[in-house]
């Protein structure tokens, strides 16, 4: 029943390119594979914009492999894909509004770890203005009826962004993102740090937040990259891990990551890690070859949050590909578009 959900509403989504300027079909497909266990996982996510003007667009994303939530259209049952939403793009200003993913972070640097900001999945209304200098953003989610804001300054070098949200009846979640940039002819270094902090408004008092240090930098063909996080408590903001992080089991409380990769060419480059949570009794060390979009990584724990067990030798791969269907929006000129 599912690969029959599935398919009908990809070939619904298909057949409206024939009525459609300007739309484009995407996928973008994460493999992963335990070469000792053959176990993997395989994980495609479809992008399907319908761009109407050149300002406001209609936008499917759908995580196929996920579970779905269906609906009725005369005698067929259509999937409703993981998000749906109309946005506008005009200028300085961006707006959202239906069911999507509220991106505002810039930690997600190693690991797709993050401390603070938002990547939120909401069910309502998002408006931004953002300029070469600050950016300003409101969001309401109409399903929780939860209110957030976010506020940036950029300059050449650096990034600095705060964060509100109220999460449920009584609590209010504040963070801060910020990056550095620092860069002369030998070396470039890139920094990011993240501190967040939540509160009980009905029973208010000062704590030590949770937060996130890292950097990572370039000197030739070598890159080392590392990262802290650390969580007081089990009542402090959250850290965030990946679906894919092995680091994740049991959510610990302290997280540390590092790497050092030496670039053979553009496309070869070999590496060497080294992890260790505060639920591992020992650091996990590993090899990663890669090629391209390819890695093979060999190590002495689990190198993948998202395959069950734990796999010491992975064989990981990604694949995008997008097909245009027109070349225009549908009540536009192409010159103009913001697409």
């Amino acid at each position: 029943m599912r690969k029959t959900v599935l398919i009908l509403g990809i070939l619904v989504l298909l057949s409206l390119g024939v009525f459609a300027s300007g739309m484009k079909v995407s996928v973008l497909t994460f493999y992963t594979s335990d070469l000792q266990s053959g176990a993997y996982n395989v994980w495609p996510i479809l992008y399907f914009r319908v761009p109407l003007t050149n300002s406001i667009g209609l936008n499917l994303e759908d995580y196929v492999m996920s579970t779905h939530k269906t609906f009725t259209v005369g005698n067929f049952q259509i999937m409703e894909p993981t998000y749906w939403y109309a946005s506008y793009r005009n200028g300085n200003w961006r707006a959202y509004i239906g069911r999507f993913k509220s991106k505002h972070t810039l930690t997600r640097q190693m690991y797709l770890l993050r401390v603070g900001g938002f990547y939120d999945t909401t069910t309502g209304v998002e408006v931004e203005f953002k300029n070469y200098t600050y950016d300003v953003g409101l969001r309401y989610d109409w399903k929780y009826s939860e209110p957030a804001a976010y506020a940036g300054l950029e300059g050449n070098n650096y990034k600095a962004y705060l964060y509100a949200s109220k999460q449920g009846k009584n609590d209010l979640s504040l963070s801060t993102n910020m990056t550095l940039s620092l860069e002369n002819q030998n070396f470039r270094t890139n920094l990011w740090f993240a501190a967040a902090y939540d509160m009980d408004l009905s029973n208010i008092s000062l704590g030590i937040p949770t937060v996130l240090l890292g950097g990572k930098t370039y000197m030739g063909p070598w890159e080392f990259s590392a990262q802290y996080a650390r969580r007081p408590n089990l009542k402090s903001a959250k850290i965030w891990y990946d679906f894919n992080d092995p680091n994740k089991v049991g959510y610990p409380l302290q997280d540390f990551n590092s790497m050092l990769t030496y670039k053979i060419d553009g496309r070869n480059s070999i590496g060497v890690l080294a992890n260790w949570n505060s639920n591992l009794k020992m650091p996990t060390f590993g090899l990663e070859l890669s090629h391209g979009d390819l890695s093979l990584s060999v190590g002495n724990a689990d190198l993948n949050g998202g395959i069950s067990g734990v796999q010491y030798v992975t064989l990981s791969y990604s694949n995008y590909f997008s097909i245009p269907l027109t070349t225009h929006p549908l009540f536009s000129s192409q010159r103009q578009s913001q697409w």
